[in-house]
């Protein structure tokens, strides 16, 4: 019996299901790369102006000048999903049905597909059939049922598929035109059910400068930018107004070259360059971490890209797990909204290639990635992110510091609320302990002079440093002013001879009063934890601290005012600390307390409660004397 290789029936659930697991653009980026993998030095994603003339309807039409394909490579290629001349390979390459997969089930109407090789045409229509729901090659009746034809004249689309060509292609290339679930439809706003596709343009161009990290030397890829996405009146048409100024009306399109995300962060291509200053910082398992820091100038061109700073991950020349979001830079300790907002970080772990590395890969569908080095093979971000932190590169650093400087709170905690708060110390803070020397037997280089007293001493007191930044071999200092014993505590153990540091113990987290554009959530939070300093940050514009000083500060003559607002300031940063340090108390580990009960929801819902509070300050402020409206005893 000859043998039979396993087929796939029922292909098309196969294929709707993996389009399910595409991200939004995806056949933007399954195009690109096919075009630049057919040798194109020239992509463009444009319009198809004949059918607007004719119908008024506006398709998606994707141009390169690759090699082409021949009737037979169109033929064998789109008649197989996985299959053809490109075949689905290892982890690492790039599989040959991911066009098809992102683009048929958005378009189930047909993907029109005409491609030239030494200036000879060929073309064919795939779609979906209505009656079984499988995909497959239209057959022409007018050309005897074949599945490749010529070009032609279509009235009934609107299209002469002949006049398709556009000038970057010669001899060689290809087109597609997507035309929809239905004739009438609009493809040039993408997959109508997914919101983020919506704009006609503008979208578009930022994920391809999102997803596109570099681009091959002498590459060009032009994306045909409506300046109004919204309001089709307004969209160009004729390619004539897709990408020219007309005289005496309003502009209404323009081509927009693209050059990958890195060009655009650093503005390498403008006129008048912004300070962008960049560097890489080595981290463990071959990792780097790319930064850019925007320290003058204006943000990147909105027209080209996303005029805002982001946090990505690099496998070869493609960015994944791109996100701006407020936590992420908080892992690093970037909370400030002038240094986060101009911040790139570009995460570069090494490709997978087991058993000798263990690194990433992407999924089959090329939306996400995967890391060998986690047992549930996800990417370990915020690992890498506090890691890159504790490397903080010289540069960002002084940012943080002119950022934190200008609003810090150097009141910090009185020694008497430190002393108030010592039974927490003992009952949940046992990991917060003083530093010590341990002897070393033989000296080397870790040997310290025991004779040398330790910076800030015994005690829950910190180093007298900046207390905003962890240092450049990744020690976090804090500057949480308490209660101290004197300053000279010495090595410990009988011979004294040599002695190092062991290793050093956590301290009571500093606390920060700072705006409220450091907060995720501007107007909700009232406090962070920055693991990566050591700080719990407050809102010092929340209702929670304006509204307690605004009742207490009305219940006292207005020449105590300050002394009132301090006061409240001081019992609240007491509140925070003792929240944190009750969570030690959790059997937990450290990622879950902080994820679960160190996060700004939880330490902010703790702190809501205001009779706690109000009690408090009723003793704190007796000292000042009666408050109005208090009775006599």
């Amino acid at each position: 019996m000859a043998f039979k290789p396993v087929q796939y029936k029922e292909v098309q659930n196969f294929i709707n299901r993996a389009y399910n697991e595409c991200q939004p653009f995806q056949w933007a980026r399954e195009t690109l790369k096919n075009a630049l993998e057919a040798g194109a030095t020239q992509v463009h994603f444009g319009v198809e102006y004949q059918a607007v003339t004719n119908l008024g309807v506006y398709r998606r039409l994707i141009a390169d000048n690759g090699k082409g394909m021949t009737s037979k490579q169109l033929y064998d290629y789109f008649s197989y999903a996985g299959s053809g001349e490109k075949r689905i390979g290892g982890e690492h390459d790039n599989f040959g049905i991911g066009a098809k997969i992102s683009l048929m089930p958005w378009n189930t109407y047909g993907l029109v597909i005409v491609s030239w090789v030494e200036g000879s045409a060929s073309m064919i229509w795939i779609q979906k059939d209505p009656r079984t729901g499988e995909y497959g090659l239209r057959d022409f009746e007018e050309f005897d049922d074949e599945n490749v034809v010529e070009p032609f004249d279509d009235r009934e689309h609107g299209c002469d598929w002949r006049k398709v060509k556009p000038d970057i292609i010669d001899q060689h290339g290809t087109v597609i035109v997507l035309l929809g679930n239905r004739p009438e439809d609009d493809t040039v706003l993408g997959d109508p059910s997914r919101i983020t596709e919506k704009s006609a343009s503008k979208n578009l161009i930022h994920y391809l400068n999102h997803r596109f990290w570099t681009l091959p030397d002498g590459a060009e890829v032009t994306v045909n930018r409506f300046l109004n996405d919204t309001h089709k009146p307004h969209w160009p048409k004729t390619i004539h107004e897709g990408r020219s100024s007309i005289e005496g009306l309003m502009r209404k399109g323009a081509y927009i070259g693209l050059y990958g995300g890195r060009t655009h962060i650093t503005q390498e291509r403008k006129r008048d360059k912004a300070d962008v200053r960049t560097g890489t910082v080595a981290l463990s398992n071959s990792t780097r971490a790319h930064w850019f820091l925007l320290r003058s100038g204006d943000l990147p061109d909105a027209a080209q890209g996303p005029a805002h700073s982001f946090i990505g991950v690099l496998y070869k020349d493609e960015l994944y797990n791109v996100t701006s979001h407020h936590s992420a830079y908080r892992t690093m300790g970037v909370t400030p909204q002038i240094v986060r907002s101009r911040l790139w970080v570009i995460i570069e772990p090494p490709l997978d290639n087991p058993p000798d590395v263990r690194g990433v890969y992407p999924e089959s569908a090329r939306s996400a990635l995967k890391c060998s080095l986690t047992p549930d093979l996800s990417l370990p971000v915020n690992d890498w992110l506090a890691e890159f932190a504790r490397h903080m590169p010289e540069e960002i650093r002084q940012a943080l510091a002119a950022a934190f400087g200008e609003q810090r709170e150097e009141s910090g905690l009185t020694s008497k609320l430190m002393e108030r708060l010592s039974q927490y110390l003992q009952l949940w803070g046992k990991k917060f302990k003083q530093r010590k020397l341990m002897v070393v037997e033989g000296g080397g280089a870790e040997s310290m002079d025991p004779h040398t007293p330790l910076p800030g001493g015994p005690g829950v007191s910190g180093d007298p440093v900046d207390p905003l930044l962890p240092d450049r071999q990744g020690e976090r200092r804090t500057h949480t002013l308490s209660a101290r014993t004197p300053n000279d505590t010495h090595a410990e153990g009988g011979d004294q001879k040599n002695a190092r540091r062991i290793e050093h113990p956590r301290q009571p987290p500093h606390i920060l009063w700072r705006e409220k554009t450091d907060f995720e959530d501007p107007e909700n939070h009232f406090a962070q934890w920055i693991d990566a300093q050591n700080v719990i940050q407050l809102n010092e514009h929340h209702r929670i601290i304006t509204e307690q000083i605004e009742r207490w500060q009305a219940r006292y003559p207005d020449h105590l005012a300050e002394e009132v607002s301090i006061k409240v300031r001081e019992v609240y940063q007491a509140a925070v600390l003792s929240v944190f340090l009750a969570t030690e108390a959790l059997s937990l580990g450290k990622f879950d307390r902080d994820k679960r009960f160190r996060s700004p929801d939880a330490l902010t819902v703790a702190l809501l409660g205001y009779f706690r509070e109000d009690e408090i300050l009723r003793q704190q402020l007796s000292y000042l004397g009666k408050a109005k409206g208090e009775s006599v005893a």
